[in-house]
């Protein structure tokens, strides 16, 4: 345990060395690596605590990750209510079911439940299992990636069982009240309303019907007309069909034993049966030939917001680490050269990023930044220009040392939290990956090489083919974006 927490503390001393130094030194590119902390092999054998495994009566597959540094247990159970599985042509009804599972039971009000979760100083959740921008770009994650809708508990050790009953009862007894529904309708269409005028919003939405369009991952998101057709018989068909145990995975976390979790589960959720659903299965397609470019127009915009992406890698690819570290390299932090040319060499902007989502439902690259409009032209050409180097010359050996001694020093840190270090193994059952996947995944990122980010920027980084989405306003960048591809233009009304 000492030891441990030395080498934690040693990581965190490096890592803050590493990116003052990388963020304001210069050499490659106007950056030079000074005094740089040393990091033996030893200590970058990062050994994850392993959780128990145990299977409940109802097939649910149980994951325990004990510990007595916390004072708190958190359990995460995934269910396969998803909003891929949304009726055709009425997306939001997942997200619906989710919102309205803490809105009354049979025998407790919205009011009740909240004055009885504060009174214990607990929290209970659902998810739809919605979110499908996102991905686990770090490698990382936690339970769901869009295929599954989570439920999720947390509260003090000494009022776990409340909190669990209180879970149980919504879970099992929800009354779908109608007057709670009508008030949720009238808040989500404020919301839709109010998103029509976000262009990181359009540009999202954008970018999945660019990259999964004639699938359901295009229109994963409610609308005012999925709104006004949605009806509380709607949620409950969903939730009889979808809310059920389906041998997917739970994980529990805190101070709590194996024995224990399995007894206080068994029991409370004795009365949950159903029978398994299959798995939501969506074809990878392979990324997009041809390169084109979509304006989002928002006439009055001051700013232009920008994305640039093809589909790229799904997470059990074995590529998929070397895309990490060139990713670490290029788009993740302030140390990466997208930061640190666009941002801080050019001041283009106030952040920019680039990230591979891999998950089992998307699958693409992305880097994603707000630029003033008048420098959109200017921004686009260097941002291409990096993407473009990363692909054609060869990374600077201290640079992907650097890069690789972040990520596998920010799973050092992470095992300070044993939430994430459940995310992780729940990850790793989610994807099937080996069983020592977790345990050899330091040594495999320090063996990747410059030749093996070179290789895989050039096969999934996108250049001549890239997808460029741009949200502003269309009188003043219309004419420029000509200049980067074929122009394919919509309203920013649109899609309401």
């Amino acid at each position: 345990m000492k030891t441990r927490i030395l080498i934690t503390c040693f990581l965190v001393a490096a890592a803050l060395t590493l990116t003052a130094q990388e963020a304001t030194d210069k050499s490659f590119r106007g950056m030079v690596r000074l005094n740089r902390a040393p990091v033996s092999n030893e200590v970058l054998k990062v050994k994850m605590d392993r959780p128990v495994d145990r299977t409940l009566s109802n097939g649910i597959k149980l994951l325990v990750l004990s510990t007595k540094r916390e004072h708190t247990v958190t359990l995460t159970i995934e269910i396969p209510s998803n909003s891929l599985r949304d009726p055709e042509g009425m997306p939001g009804v997942a997200d619906a079911t989710a919102a309205m599972m803490r809105q009354g039971t049979t025998t407790r009000t919205a009011r009740q439940i909240t004055d009885a979760l504060s009174e214990i100083g607990a929290t209970v959740s659902f998810g739809g299992g919605g979110g499908f921008g996102g991905g686990r770009g770090g490698g990382g994650g936690g339970a769901g990636d869009g295929t599954t809708g989570t439920i999720s508990v947390s509260a003090l050790t000494e009022n776990f069982d409340a909190a669990l009953a209180l879970m149980s009862d919504m879970l099992l007894h929800p009354a779908f009240p109608a007057d709670e529904f009508a008030r949720w309708k009238t808040r989500q269409a404020t919301t839709i309303q109010q998103g029509r005028t976000n262009p990181n919003g359009l540009g999202n939405e954008m970018l999945l019907k660019v990259l999964y369009p004639g699938d359901p991952r295009m229109n994963t998101r409610p609308t005012l007309d999925s709104i006004k057709k949605m009806t509380r018989e709607d949620l409950i068909a969903h939730y009889k069909k979808y809310y059920v145990p389906s041998g997917d995975l739970a994980g529990i976390t805190g101070d709590i034993t194996p024995d224990e979790a399995v007894a206080k589960l068994e029991k409370a959720l004795s009365e949950w049966k159903g029978a398994a659903v299959p798995d939501v299965k969506l074809k990878m397609q392979p990324p997009i030939v041809e390169k084109r470019v979509f304006l989002v127009d928002r006439p009055g915009s001051v700013q232009t917001y920008l994305l640039l992406a093809n589909r790229a890698v799904e997470r059990t690819n074995p590529d998929y680490i070397a895309c990490l570290v060139m990713n670490q390299v290029l788009g993740s932090g302030p140390a990466a050269r997208l930061f640190r040319i666009i941002r801080e060499e050019k001041g283009y902007t106030y952040g920019i990023s680039s990230s591979f989502s891999a998950s089992k439902t998307m699958q693409h690259f992305s880097s994603a930044t707000s630029v003033r409009t008048e420098v959109t032209e200017a921004a686009l050409t260097d941002i291409l220009k990096e993407l473009k180097e990363i692909r054609d010359v060869t990374v600077p050996a201290d640079e992907l040392a650097g890069a690789k001694r972040s990520i596998v020093g920010r799973m050092a840190l992470e095992q300070e939290n044993p939430a994430t270090v459940l995310a992780r193994w729940m990850q790793q059952r989610e994807y099937g990956l080996p069983a020592d996947y977790w345990e050899t995944y330091p040594a495999k990122v320090m063996a990747i090489t410059a030749a093996d980010v070179q290789r895989v920027a050039q096969k999934y980084v996108p250049l001549d083919n890239i997808q460029i989405i741009a949200v502003g306003d269309g009188s003043k960048i219309r004419e420029l974006l000509k200049k980067f591809g074929p122009l394919q233009e919509s309203s920013g009304e649109g899609g309401n």
